[in-house]
């Protein structure tokens, strides 16, 4: 097949796409739960030819096609769900309750399987991999696959993922960093516990935990470049037994971003430090835990600059956006390029400023950019090829 009939053969195949799409959709799992997505996705791969590999990284599936004495060019796409209600009035709603795919990943499923679908056709001087894989929600599925041998003869790899902040019908290319690292901070405040209504015979460690929330976003402008991004959220606070007695412990769970490697390397050592001054100057002791979750997603120069070119050759200047920021979500994709030159790119989703973000309850991408990735996917391992 040339690429002349590419839009002939994925007419061919969209509605059957979409509606394997819908099916996953009100069949969502949870990170490391993905079973029947799973199974779903090796029967329909082994149906058209491929050959398909199960329980990578637990329940991840590698499936491969064409020549291997070359390598592999490959394509990794994510399948886990997140635990919220949906609240779409979808005809094919999840059918689990608290269970939704809010972040797209069953739109990233179906890109692969029609991608498998048209590439097949092609005849071209490297393999191709697919990788569907397991928990990107939690960052463990990338490093569960690689553990696996995902990564074996693999020459490249290519991401995308959908982006609600751009129009069905474009795609986001971003040179150099797309997505920030991710940090786990975890931190123990311990006081002394006493009346409340004579607080300096105790050491209030609410009011300490109060001052580390405020004290560190200070620090953050005061300390460190403000042209490197870090971002510092915490999202659950536990302390305190009664509303007249002094909390004697509180705990803190946040996460930290940011997109420099060497910030990144270093920053613990920096929470550590100032967290624990901060609440020293309350009379508390601090136990800080800083836990690296996943790098920053950070381009090839060369696959981007492919990624572009096939862009371009499709849909034109007018839908090719250059993003200029890098997103501060994380995307466990990034272990992969540890290992693999790769880029992602950014699928625009939204149709008629029906604005939903990602892991809302209300998200409800349009199903007309399933057939923009898959061409822009097949057109781009094709070029990779050569």
């Amino acid at each position: 097949m040339n690429m002349d009939n590419l839009d002939i053969k994925l007419d061919l195949i969209i509605n059957e796409i979409i509606d394997i799409r819908r099916h996953i959709h009100a069949h969502p799992e949870l990170s490391g739960l993905e079973h029947q997505t799973a199974i779903l996705i090796a029967g329909y791969l082994r149906n058209i030819g491929w050959e398909v590999k199960e329980s990578i990284g637990r329940t991840g599936i590698i499936a491969e096609f064409g020549p291997s004495d070359n390598g592999y060019v490959g394509l990794r796409v994510d399948m886990d769900a997140l635990p919220i209600q949906e609240n779409t009035n979808l005809d094919f709603s999840s059918t689990l309750d608290g269970v939704m795919h809010a972040c797209g990943h069953d739109f990233h499923i179906s890109i692969g399987l029609g991608v498998a679908q048209l590439i097949k056709d092609f005849k071209l001087k490297y393999g191709v991999r697919i990788i569907f894989q397991p928990a990107e929600e939690i960052a463990s599925g990338a490093k569960w696959m690689i553990e696996d041998g995902a990564i074996e003869n693999l020459k490249k790899i290519i991401g995308v993922h959908v982006f609600p902040e751009l129009p069905v019908g474009k795609v986001g290319i971003k040179e150099g960093s797309l997505t920030a690292a991710a940090g786990e901070l975890s931190i123990e405040i311990n006081g002394k516990s006493g009346h409340g209504a004579r607080p300096y015979e105790g050491i209030d460690s609410i009011w300490a935990a109060s001052k580390i929330i405020s004290g560190i976003q200070e620090a953050v402008t005061r300390e460190l470049d403000v042209l490197d991004p870090l971002v510092i959220t915490f999202g659950k606070i536990n302390g305190g037994k009664a509303y007249n007695i002094l909390a004697e412990q509180v705990t803190i769970l946040g996460t930290v971003r940011c997109t420099n490697v060497d910030l990144f390397d270093n920053i613990g050592q920096w929470l550590n430090s100032t967290i624990y001054s901060l609440g020293k100057t309350c009379g508390a002791e601090c136990i800080i835990k800083f836990r690296k979750i996943t790098p920053p997603v950070n381009n090839d120069l060369e696959i981007n600059r492919v990624l572009r070119k096939s862009a371009l050759n499709l849909f034109g200047h007018e839908n090719v956006v250059e993003l200029q920021k890098p997103s501060m979500g994380a995307e466990d994709f990034a272990e992969f390029l540890n290992y693999v030159p790769g880029a992602m790119f950014r699928l625009g989703v939204t149709k008629n400023d029906n604005f939903s973000p990602l892991h809302s309850a209300e998200f409800n991408p349009d199903e007309m950019a399933i057939r923009v990735a898959i061409k822009l996917i097949t057109d781009t391992i094709i070029r990779l090829n050569k």
